[in-house]
């Protein structure tokens, strides 16, 4: 299967809603959009799973990643093994319990 094809099968079942949850336009930020030139943006537009968090939406406890939750743009140059690689089932953070460690209050307890 050429490059071309995977990933025009992908960008049938991976994409993300042109309005997010508050019904604002990925492309253009503006609530309910109607723009055709969005809509055709969004029609033509071709996603990957993120190459950066794996479609988890995170990089670490506290950093959000960049990506439409867990999906990113592709564009030309994604190197094919991108679409052919493993995904993780969950995050590796999620094995290991954290731990954080706060300081002691100063003063009258």
């Amino acid at each position: 299967m050429t490059t071309q094809t995977l990933a025009s099968a992908m960008a049938a079942t991976l994409r993300p809603l042109r309005l997010n949850f508050a019904q604002v336009c990925i492309w253009c930020g503006y609530r309910w959009c109607a723009s055709p030139r969005c809509i055709g943006l969004h029609e033509r537009s071709v996603w990957i799973v993120c190459i950066d968090c794996d479609g988890f939406g995170v990089l670490g406890p506290l950093d959000a990643c960049h990506c439409v939750h867990g999906l990113m743009e592709a564009t030309p140059a994604v190197d094919p093994a991108e679409l052919r690689r493993p995904l993780p089932v969950y995050r590796p953070e999620d094995d290991e319990p954290e731990f954080m460690v706060t300081p002691r209050p100063v003063g009258r307890q």
